[in-house]
């Protein structure tokens, strides 16, 4: 299945740069900068340039934070920076002066800059927004995701740049009764010959709120609710760099800002979007909730009224059946139509199971292809570690925690567990009497671990390394060390180390001269990261790869599916040039994915270059009975469109195909049950086995 992005146990990273030094005693070479000076030499030419110069007494080098969300290295202090956002933009530039031990100092000074370097992309930007005069937007009703939340910036829940927490269904808001105003609005952009653009929402007397900001109206409802709001009158926009808290995304890197308090539809109290994306038919933003600085909130509008509502039917034009499996055959899979893709680990999606082209677990059987997750029984993941030290080049160390005295008090997440227990292995370089157990348990998360808090900050300007015996049941097993502030969330530094050594202690040293001036007082441990116990699930994955490929048409299949916790189970296709491009460049058709952990709910979702993994087009359908009881699962492709219908109800997914797009190749199907992973969580202890049967598959042209 796809590759999904993983969840990370992080706490954010929000860089703060402050003057860093230490009451211990540091060698005479240990010198912190002082006397910074910065200045700027902004050209007055429309270029954009700027000539930084920076001096300060016992500094080794110089880095530019310019603001813009770029940076640069300097030995001498003297840079020159080329501003590309068109117009009049203020910026922010941080210079740090770098010392030795790790010493370093800061100064920040504002600056105003000039450009025509960008006029050109914020001159496209301002056409298709405008299409050159006047352009009337409206909601993207009939796409999922026409509203959306996340995290506003990363460590508040793992990955962030995308709507995580919620994703609004095709038609969603336009069929309940307090959000359907949201649907009629009309945002009506323009620009004028001096290139300046104004902005009308026309919201037909009534805006949607956000509940968090209903006293701007003195509303009583407890939810989002529509409300009689006045939105008339032009505003007018100016077109800025996004600055500050912006994600490593895709973005056109603009942002709008609307005067007079002027919002795009849906009420959060922002008056600033950033433009993610933006074409002649689709207009994608966010913004920042004003009354809770963790949300996000994602929007997106279309250049056409939504139509059809969600009652909207499929009225195919694919009638004639082209190719078809019945499993009408008992035995093995047809091999005119069916191979097997063999081996354990997901392809990047950190699942538990093991495929297998074993009988047990793939079959046709009664009528019906029969794939079965097993579990195999297994063992947990135990590692064993002790003697956590800071270290330095000299040679010098000191104990973090040797667990011979009073044990630390463990915290543990993911399903991990850590006790202090007598030495198993009291041989090699480590007959210490006790040391610390890890327990990473099957079915545990793959970010699982523990974590235990410090009397006083680790000392990285005397010690730059962290020392630590482990052992390991595996060679290459990934070791994590991350130290994080307890008070605060956003200062973290993480390391990465591989054990060498099957059962047996082994010494790691895991290099923090990198790690920022934070105060660290709590190490977060981490084995095996990124990787669940493997090998205690088998299960099948069956693939039409090279044996039936097709452009275009109906697919439609007939299938019951498995209901057990941590169970993946899809029904997919992958473009046929997988092998010579990659995923997602070839493109991803996902006509049904579930889990057993959410088992009411069916899910589509398309996967393509810009749009995948936590980004995807997606939509999702409840199916109360999807686990009891055979549904049809249809996605209609064409040219133009692509479209997902369940039971031959109402479109719950709806996607404008383009050449632009790699949805206009020979693609294969692929039928699977995966076990855990990113998608699929955590998995039951109690689980012994569970099934998938599909009917039939059938593609109509």
């Amino acid at each position: 299945m796809k590759t999904m992005k993983k969840l990370k146990y992080s706490f954010g990273v929000l860089l703060v740069l402050f003057m860093s030094c230490s009451s211990d005693d540091k060698a005479p070479t240990n010198v912190a900068p002082s006397n910074l000076v910065v200045t700027s030499d902004i050209s007055d030419d429309g270029s954009g340039e700027v000539a930084f110069s920076a001096t300060a007494q016992n500094a080794t080098s110089f880095s530019f934070d310019f603001g813009d969300g770029t940076s640069q290295e300097s030995l001498t202090g003297t840079v020159v920076k080329v501003y590309e956002m068109g117009g009049q933009n203020t910026y922010n530039v941080t210079v740090t002066a770098n010392g030795t031990g790790g010493l370093s100092v800061s100064s920040s000074i504002e600056i105003s800059v000039t450009s025509d370097a960008g006029d050109s992309a914020n001159a496209e930007i301002i056409n298709l927004l405008t299409s050159g005069s006047s352009k009337t937007w409206y909601l993207a009703a009939a796409q999922p995701g026409h509203l959306g939340v996340g995290p506003a910036r990363e460590g508040i829940d793992g990955d962030w740049w995308y709507p995580k927490w919620y994703s609004a269904q095709a038609y969603e808001k336009c069929s309940d009764g307090a959000s359907d105003c949201f649907c009629d609005d009309e945002l009506t952009f323009s620009v004028n010959g001096s290139g300046e653009i104004s902005y009308e929402l026309d919201n037909k007397g009534r805006t949607f709120f956000n509940a968090s900001h209903k006293d701007v109206v003195g509303g009583t409802e407890a939810e989002d609710f529509c409300y009689q709001f006045d939105t008339s009158g032009t505003k007018t926009i100016s077109l800025s760099m996004v600055s500050g808290n912006v994600p490593d995304a895709e973005t056109t890197g603009v942002q709008m800002d609307f005067s007079d308090g002027g919002f795009m539809s849906y009420y959060v109290g922002s008056s600033s979007y950033e433009i993610l994306s933006i074409d002649e038919d689709l207009l994608y933003v966010r913004t920042y909730d004003a009354a809770n600085p963790d949300l996000a909130w994602y929007h997106r509008f279309s250049s056409e009224p939504a139509v059809g509502g969600g009652d909207e039917k499929l009225e195919t034009i694919y009638n004639t059946l082209v190719w078809s499996d019945e499993f009408d055959v008992n035995g093995a899979p047809n091999p005119s139509n069916w191979t097997y893709d063999l081996g354990a680990g997901g392809w990047g999606n950190n699942e538990a199971q093991t495929y297998t082209d074993d009988p047990a677990n793939v079959i046709v059987e009664d009528g019906f292809l029969k794939i079965t997750a097993i579990s195999e029984g297994g063992e947990n993941a135990v590692y064993y570690f002790d003697d956590i030290s800071l270290t330095n080049t000299g040679g010098a160390s000191s104990s973090i925690n040797d667990f011979e005295g009073t044990p630390p008090v463990f915290n543990n997440f993911g399903g991990a567990s850590t006790v202090v227990i007598p030495n198993p292995d009291a041989s090699g370089i480590n007959t210490s009497s006790t040391v610390g157990e890890s327990t990473k348990p099957i079915g545990s998360e793959t970010f699982a671990g523990s974590f235990f808090d410090l009397a006083a900050p680790l000392d990285l300007a005397t010690y730059t390394s962290i020392s630590m015996k482990t052992w390991s049941p595996k060679e290459g097993a990934v070791v994590k060390i991350k130290l994080e502030n307890s008070a605060n969330a956003d200062e973290n530094y993480e390391v990465d180390m591989n054990t060498t050594v099957t059962e047996a202690w082994e010494e790691l040293v895991f290099d923090f001269s990198s790690a920022p001036a934070y105060t660290y007082d709590r190490v977060v441990v981490f084995f095996d990261f990124g990787v669940s116990p493997v090998g205690a699930y088998t299960s099948a994955r069956i693939k039409s790869e090279n044996l039936y490929e097709f452009t275009y048409g109906r697919v439609e299949v007939r299938a019951k599916l498995p209901s057990g916790g941590g169970t993946w189970p899809a029904l997919w296709a992958l473009g046929a040039n997988f092998a010579e491009v990659g995923w997602p460049t070839c493109g991803e058709i996902d006509i049904m994915e579930h889990v057993g952990n959410k088992a009411n709910v069916t899910s589509s979702a398309l996967h393509y270059p810009g749009n995948f993994g936590g980004t995807a087009v997606f939509g999702e359908v409840p199916i109360p009975s999807a686990t009891s009881e055979f549904h049809n699962y249809t996605v209609e492709w064409t040219p133009e469109s692509i479209k997902f219908v369940v039971d031959d109800e109402f479109i719950h997914l709806s996607f404008v195909n383009s050449d632009q797009t790699p949805f206009n190749a020979d693609f294969f199907f692929i039928m699977n049950i995966a076990m855990g992973g990113t998608l699929g969580g955590a998995i039951d202890p109690g689980f012994t086995q569970d099934t998938m049967e599909v009917d039939y598959i059938r593609v109509y042209q």
